[in-house]
């Protein structure tokens, strides 16, 4: 351990390290499921994919997944990865509140992933 480094920094960056892996694998395997979901039903070419716009809108892409579109699980998966930095956001909020009880800390980060989340959804 580097002398700049403390017990916390460890806790922070091995939660993050996590949280970054899972949400990129996690991602990548409801993509990969949309896809294959799309070709295997062979209504929709790749000059059509190209050309669909991303529909951003949850409720939207909720809708499609529950009537089996696989476009829909792709975007869900895009979400997934855009969600995924904003989790891990979230787990150092865990981390400094309940692992380190460093309030000022736990509050700035929790400031910054309610920020972060709004403007995701809000105003994106």
């Amino acid at each position: 351990m580097k002398s700049s480094e403390s017990p916390s920094n460890d806790a922070v960056s091995e939660v993050s390290a996590w949280v970054l892996r899972i949400g990129v694998v996690l991602s990548t395997l409801v993509m990969l499921l949309g896809i294959a979901l799309t070709f295997s039903r062979g209504r929709i070419s790749v000059a059509r994919i190209k050309s669909d716009p991303f529909n951003y809108h949850p409720s939207a892409i909720w809708a499609g997944i529950l009537r089996g579109e696989g476009k829909s699980i792709v975007e869900a998966g895009i979400y997934l990865l855009l969600f995924t930095p904003i989790m891990r956001v979230f787990a150092s909020f865990l981390v400094f509140a309940f692992h380190d009880r460093d309030r000022v800390y736990a509050i700035i980060t929790i400031i910054v992933f309610l920020l972060t989340l709004a403007g995701l959804l809000w105003i994106g």
